[in-house]
């Protein structure tokens, strides 16, 4: 009697040890789930405004993206955008008048950059934050005009009264454009972005990264001559070539020699945030 007692003890102990077990044990493995994808979800193009910022100030243009594979898509970028050069300085008066001493040229970039974008982490992030990265590169045309009325064609802009005969005023960005060159080079950029949204149909993008452009020729975009106030009547140390050697200053007309300042910039290169915003199909 004892015996069955005991043995019906231990069949209860191991019926709850296996119940339990099967209550409160390792959960069952689950499959990971397959990240969506434009490719396979029929996206194989799209189109988007692509709106920028960088040290050169603010561009516009266009952006078209073809899906190759899964994660794999190919860009064509199309942008309008400013060129300077790095060491202006923009002073502000306090009725807003804008003047950048030294300015020689504005210049205007229209780059056509051709690239890949590739999309990672595609497994470990949700898809409706999808980071990829894009390298592109591509011709790049720049038009540059005048960014002052050069009255006496000497290259400098004389704005000071008080020791010039003439003064020269700025022109506004639609003015000046019959005093032109164009200008032919090559661009790139680089950049890491993320995708956002679950809805594959619409194309809603931020994009960090860097943009380049280089003209072998250089563009003149600050004065290549300026007088050296500091040596009147002499002769220049350093002079600009055969054009105008010296500029009149004073009520007296001493002459300023004219001194090398400033040579044409080959490379142009900013850090740069860009927004697309379009739509896919």
């Amino acid at each position: 009697m004892k015996k069955l007692i005991s043995f019906t003890l231990l069949v209860f102990i191991l019926t709850l040890t296996n119940s339990a077990y099967a209550q409160f044990g390792e959960p069952e493995v689950q499959e990971k789930e397959t990240p969506r994808n434009l490719f396979d979800e029929g996206y194989r193009a799209g189109f988007g405004f692509n709106f920028m910022l960088s040290d050169f100030g603010i561009g516009a243009g266009g952006q078209f993206r073809l899906g190759l594979s899964r994660y794999t898509e190919g860009i064509i970028t199309l942008r309008v955008s400013a060129l300077k050069d790095p060491t202006e300085q923009t002073f502000t008066n306090y009725f807003g008048y804008q003047t950048i001493p030294g300015k020689y040229q504005r210049v205007l970039s229209v780059p056509l950059y051709v690239g890949l974008k590739k999309r990672f982490f595609a497994e470990d992030i949700s898809d409706n934050f999808r980071v990829f990265s894009s390298l592109s590169a591509g011709p790049a045309f720049a038009f540059s005009y005048s960014y002052f009325k050069d009255y006496n064609g000497n290259g400098y802009r004389e704005a000071d009264p008080r020791l010039f005969l003439i003064t020269e005023p700025v022109n506004d960005i639609f003015s000046g454009w019959n005093n032109s060159e164009t200008h032919w080079g090559l661009g790139g950029e680089f950049v890491i972005g993320v995708d956002f949204g679950e809805n594959f149909s619409n194309l809603s993008s931020v994009q960090f990264g860097y943009t380049m452009n280089y003209f072998s020729n250089g563009i003149q975009v600050l004065e290549a001559c300026q007088p050296d106030l500091s040596r009147i009547n002499q002769a220049p140390i350093n002079p600009c070539g055969s054009g105008i050697q010296t500029i009149s200053v004073g009520p007296n007309n001493d002459q300023a020699p004219f001194e090398k300042a400033n040579d044409p910039r080959k490379y142009f290169g900013s850090a740069q945030i860009s927004f697309v915003f379009g739509w896919m199909w």
